[in-house]
Protein backbone atom coordinates (compact mmCIF):
# COMPACT_ATOMS: atom_id res chain seq x y z
CA UNK A 1 0.00 0.00 0.00
CA UNK A 2 2.92 2.06 1.25
CA UNK A 3 4.96 1.62 -2.10
CA UNK A 4 1.88 1.90 -4.29
CA UNK A 5 1.00 5.54 -2.62
CA UNK A 6 5.02 6.28 -3.26
CA UNK A 7 4.97 5.27 -6.80
CA UNK A 8 1.96 7.25 -7.83
CA UNK A 9 3.27 10.36 -6.34
CA UNK A 10 6.49 9.98 -7.93
CA UNK A 11 4.43 9.70 -11.15
CA UNK A 12 2.66 12.59 -10.90
CA UNK A 13 3.76 15.99 -12.54
CA UNK A 14 5.97 18.06 -10.61
CA UNK A 15 3.78 21.46 -10.27
CA UNK A 16 0.97 18.38 -8.59
CA UNK A 17 4.18 16.85 -6.30
CA UNK A 18 4.74 21.08 -5.25
CA UNK A 19 1.39 21.27 -4.59
CA UNK A 20 0.56 18.15 -2.58
CA UNK A 21 3.88 18.62 -0.45
CA UNK A 22 2.82 22.36 0.83
CA UNK A 23 -0.46 21.03 1.64
CA UNK A 24 0.68 18.41 3.46
CA UNK A 25 3.21 20.58 5.50
CA UNK A 26 0.07 23.17 6.11
CA UNK A 27 -2.19 20.52 7.07
CA UNK A 28 0.43 19.47 9.92
CA UNK A 29 0.89 23.39 11.02
CA UNK A 30 -2.69 23.72 10.88
CA UNK A 31 -3.48 20.68 13.44
CA UNK A 32 -0.63 21.77 15.60
CA UNK A 33 -2.74 25.31 15.40
CA UNK A 34 -6.14 24.63 16.50
CA UNK A 35 -4.86 22.67 18.83
CA UNK A 36 -2.94 25.74 20.59
CA UNK A 37 -4.93 28.55 19.80
CA UNK A 38 -8.40 29.91 19.88
CA UNK A 39 -9.90 29.13 16.44
CA UNK A 40 -10.07 32.59 15.40
CA UNK A 41 -6.49 33.74 15.79
CA UNK A 42 -5.86 30.15 14.20
CA UNK A 43 -7.98 30.99 11.39
CA UNK A 44 -6.62 34.19 10.56
CA UNK A 45 -2.75 33.02 10.92
CA UNK A 46 -3.31 29.84 9.02
CA UNK A 47 -5.86 31.92 5.68
CA UNK A 48 -2.98 34.59 5.24
CA UNK A 49 -3.88 37.84 3.03
CA UNK A 50 -5.31 36.75 -0.19
CA UNK A 51 -3.55 37.79 -3.37
CA UNK A 52 -5.69 40.05 -6.41
CA UNK A 53 -6.76 38.18 -9.17
CA UNK A 54 -5.65 34.60 -10.19
CA UNK A 55 -1.94 34.06 -10.52
CA UNK A 56 -0.42 32.10 -13.43
CA UNK A 57 0.25 28.98 -12.84
CA UNK A 58 -1.63 28.86 -9.63
CA UNK A 59 -2.65 25.51 -9.03
CA UNK A 60 -6.86 25.50 -9.67
CA UNK A 61 -9.64 24.84 -7.46
CA UNK A 62 -9.66 21.05 -8.43
CA UNK A 63 -5.60 20.83 -8.37
CA UNK A 64 -6.25 22.23 -4.76
CA UNK A 65 -8.57 20.04 -3.85
CA UNK A 66 -6.89 16.77 -5.17
CA UNK A 67 -3.72 18.49 -3.44
CA UNK A 68 -6.03 18.26 -0.05
CA UNK A 69 -7.27 14.88 -0.42
CA UNK A 70 -3.52 13.53 -0.82
CA UNK A 71 -2.82 15.52 2.16
CA UNK A 72 -5.09 14.35 4.26
CA UNK A 73 -5.01 10.13 3.15
CA UNK A 74 -1.14 11.18 4.04
CA UNK A 75 -2.37 12.41 7.81
CA UNK A 76 -5.57 10.37 8.74
CA UNK A 77 -7.39 11.89 11.30
CA UNK A 78 -7.07 15.34 9.50
CA UNK A 79 -10.34 17.43 10.47
CA UNK A 80 -12.62 18.69 7.72
CA UNK A 81 -12.08 21.70 9.70
CA UNK A 82 -8.24 21.52 8.80
CA UNK A 83 -8.84 20.18 5.36
CA UNK A 84 -11.16 23.43 4.79
CA UNK A 85 -7.93 25.97 6.06
CA UNK A 86 -5.80 24.56 3.76
CA UNK A 87 -8.01 24.41 0.90
CA UNK A 88 -8.73 28.36 2.13
CA UNK A 89 -5.01 29.18 2.47
CA UNK A 90 -4.19 27.32 -0.81
CA UNK A 91 -6.26 28.83 -2.94
CA UNK A 92 -5.85 32.03 -1.83
CA UNK A 93 -2.37 31.92 -2.37
CA UNK A 94 -3.26 31.16 -6.21
CA UNK A 95 -5.25 34.34 -6.00
CA UNK A 96 -8.75 32.18 -6.24
CA UNK A 97 -11.53 33.68 -4.30
CA UNK A 98 -12.46 30.99 -1.32
CA UNK A 99 -15.36 30.85 0.81
CA UNK A 100 -15.37 29.02 3.47
CA UNK A 101 -18.09 28.44 5.80
CA UNK A 102 -19.23 26.24 8.96
CA UNK A 103 -22.02 24.72 9.62
CA UNK A 104 -24.22 22.82 12.09
CA UNK A 105 -27.00 20.14 11.94
CA UNK A 106 -29.58 20.23 13.68
CA UNK A 107 -30.06 17.02 14.92
CA UNK A 108 -27.29 17.02 18.36
CA UNK A 109 -27.14 14.31 20.92
CA UNK A 110 -26.96 14.57 24.54
CA UNK A 111 -26.60 12.58 27.77
CA UNK A 112 -26.03 13.76 31.57
CA UNK A 113 -22.41 14.47 31.18
CA UNK A 114 -22.20 16.39 27.32
CA UNK A 115 -23.27 17.68 24.27
CA UNK A 116 -22.48 16.25 20.95
CA UNK A 117 -22.72 18.79 18.41
CA UNK A 118 -22.68 17.65 14.47
CA UNK A 119 -20.83 20.36 12.92
CA UNK A 120 -18.83 20.75 9.51
CA UNK A 121 -16.36 22.93 7.33
CA UNK A 122 -16.52 23.33 3.70
CA UNK A 123 -14.40 25.36 0.69
CA UNK A 124 -15.79 26.32 -2.44
CA UNK A 125 -14.34 28.36 -4.99
CA UNK A 126 -15.42 29.49 -8.57
CA UNK A 127 -18.48 26.99 -8.27
CA UNK A 128 -15.82 24.06 -6.84
CA UNK A 129 -16.57 22.35 -3.92
CA UNK A 130 -12.98 21.67 -3.15
CA UNK A 131 -13.50 20.40 0.61
CA UNK A 132 -16.55 18.85 2.68
CA UNK A 133 -18.26 16.74 0.56
CA UNK A 134 -20.56 15.57 3.04
CA UNK A 135 -24.16 16.32 2.61
CA UNK A 136 -24.07 19.96 2.91
CA UNK A 137 -27.96 20.73 2.78
CA UNK A 138 -28.16 19.42 6.56
CA UNK A 139 -26.18 21.91 7.74
CA UNK A 140 -27.30 25.55 9.04
CA UNK A 141 -24.20 27.79 7.82
CA UNK A 142 -22.67 29.32 11.13
CA UNK A 143 -20.21 31.14 9.92
CA UNK A 144 -18.93 31.99 6.09
CA UNK A 145 -15.32 33.61 5.42
CA UNK A 146 -14.42 35.43 2.21
CA UNK A 147 -16.31 35.31 -0.68
CA UNK A 148 -16.88 33.12 -4.00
Amino acid sequence: MFLTRVRNFSRLPGAEKALALRAILLLVFTRVALRLLPFDRAHALIAGRPAHGARSGSASPRAVRRAVLRASRSLPGSSCLAQSLVAERLLREGGHAARFSIGVADVCAADETRVTLDAHAWVESGGVLVTGDDARERYRILATFGAE
